[in-house]
């Protein structure tokens, strides 16, 4: 593998344009976010490095990663700079449930199975997808060339609940800084395996890729980002617990990696869950609730969407049955 100079570099992407543009580095600096580094670099806009990382053309030791992932100095990154890096999102007239919305603000209530911005593989059907046509047709003003406009965080596919939207570029800024800054607290509510011996619980552990399957996150030892989950125990059933979930970090995967590391892993959980993943269709887990003050009219907002069918299946099948 050749490491070019940044010289060397700027002739290639040169020479290369009508084919897209293949670039090697090596970083001469730590600590910056990785699409910072490539957009000073590469001399193109931050938002597409951001794009190219997101869609899968940059690839850090051979493997895709996170526009966030911080450089050092041995890593080597590879990658194209496509002809048309800009990825235009196809809107799609998907039904949203809106919970509230105002000028600035929209919640929606997401469905399990819904992908939240596109990638490989999910390049439809989005909430992203979803969104652009609601944008579009209400009007709304919005960089709809980026792959995640309004987005301020994230869902994983199967997880259902309230998912916050910004309506304008300040907003998405905005209301991203306060997730950052842990000024928007965040309420869920999942079934796990076993009973919990403790009403109210603290989970801590650094989280981080697992060192043998890098598709999954887990607790390290050394390494990883600090994360901290608390719970309260609603109600216990026969071998399983209701319980009502504080992340105060945002770890990918943070809730069910922490609760399956205690050993009560997320019903349903393919990924996590050992003994508890072939019990339901989906993890059972729910974004309960945001509250936060609102950052335009200075007034608390507290935004609710109530417990899935599936999940009150399951209490009711098991809370008086023996397994």
């Amino acid at each position: 593998m050749k490491n070019l100079s940044f010289s060397e570099l700027h002739k290639c992407i040169k020479s290369t344009r009508p084919m897209g543009n293949r670039f090697v580095l090596k970083p001469d600096v730590e600590g910056i976010r990785l699409d910072i580094f490539l957009s000073e670099k590469l001399s193109i806009a931050r938002s597409k490095t951001k794009t190219m990382i997101e869609m899968g053309y940059v690839k850090v030791w051979g493997k895709t990663t996170k526009p966030s992932l911080k450089v050092k100095k041995d890593m080597i990154i590879e990658g194209e700079v496509p002809s048309q890096p800009s990825i235009l999102v196809e809107p799609q007239e998907i039904p949203l449930h809106i919970l509230y919305e105002d000028e600035y603000l929209l919640f929606i209530n997401k469905p399990s199975g819904m992908v939240v911005h596109p990638s490989f593989g999910h390049k439809n059907g989005t909430l992203v997808n979803a969104l652009i046509a609601y944008l579009d047709k209400n009007h709304i003003r919005m960089n709809t060339q980026e792959i995640r406009p309004g987005i301020v965080h994230r869902l994983d596919k199967d997880t259902t609940g309230v998912i916050l939207v910004a309506k304008n570029s300040d907003a998405q800024e905005t209301l991203s800084r306060m997730f950052k800054e842990r000024k928007i607290k965040k309420i869920y509510r999942a079934i796990v395996w076993g009973n919990l011996d403790q009403k109210e619980g603290k989970i801590e552990g650094k989280i981080g890729r697992h060192p043998k399957d890098r598709k999954r996150m887990t607790v390290l030892k050394e390494g990883g980002r600090d994360a901290l989950t608390e719970y309260t125990t609603i109600s216990k059933m026969i071998g399983f617990t209701y319980v009502e979930i504080y992340p105060y970090t945002g770890r990918t995967h943070q809730i069910r990696v922490h609760f399956s590391h205690i050993g009560h892993p997320i019903v349903g959980d393919t990924v996590y869950g050992k003994r508890a993943k072939n019990l339901a269709e989906r993890p059972l887990l729910h974004a309960l609730k945001l509250e936060f003050v609102h950052p335009y009219t200075g007034k608390f907002i507290s935004v609710f969407a109530p417990e899935p069918t599936d999940m009150r299946s399951f209490i009711e099948a098991h809370s008086g049955k023996k397994k």
